[in-house]
């Protein structure tokens, strides 16, 4: 396949598909709280602060890691001087 015919072509398509899956990570993330979560009195916990769905911080380090590896492989490919 012309798609996967070097290292350096898998690298651009793994990152891509890298980014797509952070980006997919995020938009499905369920709403997150204002940060304070008020209970009754009696309860051990008055309130929870900070708290983030684990899809907003992963969904956003895949979104860099995948464009940094296309923005490299892509880079590569442009400079590479056709045979």
């Amino acid at each position: 396949m012309r798609l996967f015919r070097t290292r350096t072509h898998v690298a651009l398509w793994l990152g891509i598909v890298v980014a797509v899956v952070g980006v997919v990570l995020v938009l499905a993330a369920p709403p997150s709280s204002s940060g304070w979560f008020v209970t009754a009195p009696e309860s051990d916990f008055s309130y929870v602060a900070g708290v983030r769905p684990w899809q907003l911080v992963v969904g956003p380090a895949l979104v860099l890691l995948g464009a940094v590896v296309a923005a490299f492989a892509a880079g590569r490919l442009s400079a590479q001087r056709r045979h």
